[in-house]
């Protein structure tokens, strides 16, 4: 049987990166027509799980890579580079030339004419994401408004904001806060990629716990309405959520990590309401002290 390796992907339940698909070819492809979902299988732990695959996550020279599945355009990434970027542009042009920098020095890009298209398409591909560029001379309204939900979904994603000539309330704010995040046009491709490279290696610098976090968030289960927090945690708890998703997973309970409203407790574990007894019973056993929410 084929045992090809994918990118990009975590275990569910050990968070190993060592996933490969665990279908031959043919029936993989049947199940995508069905289920538009691959399914794999982590090589540590043995477990099997199904996740939506784009192009870029399949190793390049699989039997796969040809699938006619349809998704939104990415362009080649280089095998030296595993980071992909979301840009965010109704300019054909503009755009254009962005992501064919991009692309020459190794990213996958993903391309959206539309705030609500780059929200689906970072939902969609939020693991492979690691940074946003935003244009705010856009005349389309829901920049901010996408800038705060990608914030929510993965805090601490670097996000570089295009401007044009004019010094809008939005752009002196944030020129504030992180001169770093703003590039006005026209600029030259020297300067796209150095503001790019400068955030990247700027979010490469975030603590470990802050990266565990976000790799959390990524793997998490899609769990359908209605769902409860579970737990709660501060940053530096990153260990004890290891140990609940062992517990969780143990107990064959779906979860999911997402960010919270509190800044004492930055990050929660949801499950569907029908298990919150059981997961709490599971959860307490390694939660001495722990902060427990009260499903409603």
């Amino acid at each position: 049987m084929p045992s090809d390796p994918v990118r990009f992907v975590y275990c569910p339940r050990c968070l190993a990166g060592e996933v490969r698909l665990s279908r031959r070819r043919e029936a993989w492809d049947l199940v995508m027509r069905i289920m538009l979902a691959t399914p794999l299988r982590c090589r540590r732990c043995a477990k099997r799980f199904y996740k939506r695959l784009g192009p870029a996550q399949l190793r390049l020279g699989t039997a796969l890579g040809s699938s006619h599945w349809s998704v939104p355009e990415v362009l080649p990434m280089a095998e030296s580079r595993d980071q992909a970027v979301l840009v965010v542009d109704d300019s054909i042009p503009l755009s254009g030339l962005i992501r064919k920098t991009l692309a020459r020095r190794g990213f996958a890009v993903f391309g959206a004419k539309s705030p609500d298209e780059a929200l689906e398409l970072f939902l969609a591909h939020r693991s492979q994401i690691e940074l946003a560029l935003i244009d705010l001379a856009m005349p389309a309204a829901g920049n901010l408004d996408l800038t705060a939900e990608l914030e929510r979904l993965r805090p601490g994603l670097p996000v570089l904001y295009l401007v044009g000539a004019g010094k809008t309330i939005a752009r002196c704010s944030i020129e504030a806060q992180a001169p770093g995040a703003v590039l006005a046009i026209p600029f030259t491709e020297e300067q796209l990629v150095a503001r790019v490279g400068g955030l990247l290696e700027a979010a490469a610098h975030q603590r470990p716990d802050e990266q565990m976090w976000e790799r959390l968030i990524a793997v998490s289960d899609w769990i359908p309405s209605p769902t409860a927090m579970l737990h709660v945690y501060e940053t530096r708890q990153a260990d004890l959520a290891l140990s609940h998703v062992a517990m969780l997973s143990a107990g064959d309970i779906e979860h999911a990590f997402r960010p919270t409203n509190s800044k004492a407790a930055p990050y929660g574990v949801a499950v569907r309401l029908r298990d919150v007894a059981l997961a709490r019973c599971l959860i307490e056993q390694v939660s001495p002290g722990g902060r427990f929410v009260v499903a409603a």
